[in-house]
């Protein structure tokens, strides 16, 4: 069956969309979206562990997990990962493989692999700008995240395309992902074993590091002073009430500071009534130290955030 066309895909090597792109079915019969729809699956991990790598190096209140992550997934992806990677297959990859070949026809007068990454940052520039509108998001997000989708799409499009045309494209799918996978991790921890890239860690820090007025950029403070005094003025609401309710607070107590081997395990115990109680995490950098509270869903917390500049006093 290798050089016969199958359901309307030519199956001969070097033309595997010179058929297909103008076929009736084109690229949305069942066979197509089912392959793309797995593609999307098998590249899961891939992604999930490409982002841990990214985001061991970002600022972060507490410990990411890091590319582990993606073996943590592994049994969610393959329960209920399917219906996600359909929504992908319809909504991202199946449009950027017909946009590719629209723009290679009308353009050079054939369908060419090189259009693929073309209409993958095309499409990517589109979410990420709908993103935008519905979010608060800065210019700088707004381009990692169009890079990271043009970049993820143009792959998941690229091995899509390779394998739909094949006669067993499974195959094909699944060997890409485990190739794919292991050129993650190996850029992944090349790059952070040979330097170029650094994890981050918060700062280490002493009890009188801490002392001083801490803000939350709007209009909140905490102030700590030697002594172990806490003095919380106009901070925002209580831990329970989701700390964006508006309700300011305000109450003095007392602090403590314990210390850690482990960077991430600093904390700090604030006394002060019912404004935020209990234990902070110490992070942010050196010159920029932040307080951190976590808050809501253990799975999905919020963080409730005061900074300051690092010295005492500022």
């Amino acid at each position: 069956m290798g050089g016969e066309a199958m359901n309307g895909w030519e199956s001969r090597p070097g033309r595997p969309w010179a058929q297909e792109a103008e076929g009736p079915g084109g690229l949305w019969d069942a066979r197509a979206i089912m392959v793309a729809s797995v593609t999307v699956l098998v590249m899961m991990p891939s992604a999930i562990a490409a982002w841990g790598f990214v985001e061991l190096a970002q600022e972060s209140p507490r410990q990411p997990d890091g590319p582990g992550l993606a073996l943590l997934m592994l049994p969610f992806i393959c329960c209920v990962g399917f219906p996600v990677a359909l929504m992908g297959a319809l909504f991202a990859v199946l449009p950027t493989l017909q946009g590719a070949a629209w723009a290679g026809r009308r353009v050079t007068g054939r369908e060419a692999w090189w259009w693929v990454p073309a209409a993958a940052a095309s499409w990517a520039a589109l979410a990420a700008l709908v993103v935008a509108l519905l979010t608060d998001i800065g210019p700088g997000t707004w381009l990692r995240m169009w890079l990271c989708g043009a970049v993820g799409l143009t792959i998941v499009a690229l091995v899509a395309r390779r394998a739909v045309p094949r006669p067993r494209p499974y195959w094909a799918v699944v060997g890409h992902g485990l190739l794919c996978a292991t050129v993650v991790c190996a850029i992944g921890s090349g790059t952070y074993a040979s330097g170029l890239g650094e994890e981050y860690t918060p700062p280490r820090v002493h009890g009188s590091d801490l002392v001083g007025t801490w803000h939350d950029g709007r209009g909140g403070t905490l102030s700590l002073d030697e002594r172990g005094h806490a003095v919380a003025t106009r901070t925002w609401g209580e831990p329970d009430g989701g700390g964006s309710s508006g309700r300011r607070c305000e109450d003095t107590g007392t602090w403590t500071y314990e210390p850690d081997d482990n960077p991430w395990n600093q904390t700090v115990e604030v006394d002060a009534g019912d404004c935020w109680p209990g234990v902070w995490t110490v992070g942010g950098t050196r010159d920029r130290l932040k307080l951190n509270y976590e808050y809501g869903e253990p799975d999905s917390p919020d963080w409730y955030v005061l900074s300051r500049r690092s010295g005492r006093n500022r």
